[in-house]
């Protein structure tokens, strides 16, 4: 299966896609199954979920969660095959939700150092579940290298995505696994039967996520 399983729908405060375009788009680009992980929220769960049906499309419930340490913000991790939100907090003690819940936890572009503050990943690493291994936004190439590197030492699955927040990058980064359920996923990452593939969306779309985040977009009508 090829997989989709980091992007953001306009629920997120700097994306522009509704959850039904989410879903049309990934079909139309061969994808077979998506996450939504949108920032901190879940409110695209239910919309994402009856364009699945409606497209053929397997659909994982996801989210994407801030991180602290000491109060300071450390990172994102993503959360797989959750039932209900988790909130930001601490890490890892206030993710303890996500395993209670039966889910999984794959730290998010982890050496991106534009985003993430992640110094104390090896103390933390025995609470991963795998590791975001290419993420289609990073700047360098050298920040999805060190995290396969890092998968590799440390006997992780890994996994890939877009990180898209538009139509336009949904599919650039991708994981695949010889399976043919959605729900064998997680065992595919635990076994590091999975791929982390993909190529870079081209950086300037990171000023569309600024514009919208700043408020001079209105990603519920753009739709883009």
């Amino acid at each position: 299966m090829k997989l989709e399983l980091h992007a953001h729908t306009f629920y997120s405060h700097d994306a522009i896609v509704s959850p039904e375009s989410f879903v049309k788009t990934a079909k139309m680009k061969g994808i077979d199954g998506v996450a939504v992980t949108d920032h901190d929220n879940i409110s695209a769960w239910k919309r994402v979920a009856a364009a699945g049906k409606k497209y053929g499309m397997a659909v994982i419930r996801g989210e994407e969660i801030h991180v602290y340490h000491n109060g300071q913000k450390i990172g994102e991790v993503i959360a797989y095959f959750i039932n209900e939100r988790v909130k930001p907090g601490e890490f890892p003690e206030d993710k303890d939700s996500i395993k209670e819940q039966g889910g999984l936890m794959v730290v998010a572009h982890p050496f991106d150092r534009f985003r993430n503050n992640f110094t104390m990943l090896e103390a933390y690493k025995k609470h991963l579940d795998g590791v975001e291994a290419f993420n289609a936004r990073v700047l360098l190439n050298s920040f999805n290298e060190k995290a396969r590197r890092f998968a590799q030492a440390n006997g992780f699955g890994v996994t890939g995505g877009s990180d898209s927040h538009c139509k336009y990058e949904i599919g650039h980064g991708r994981t695949e696994a010889d399976i043919s359920d959605i729900e064998e996923l997680p065992r595919a990452i635990k076994k590091r039967k999975t791929r982390a593939l993909g190529h870079k969306t081209n950086p300037l779309i990171h000023t569309l996520s600024t514009l919208t985040k700043l408020g001079f977009m209105r990603p519920k009508e753009l739709d883009i």
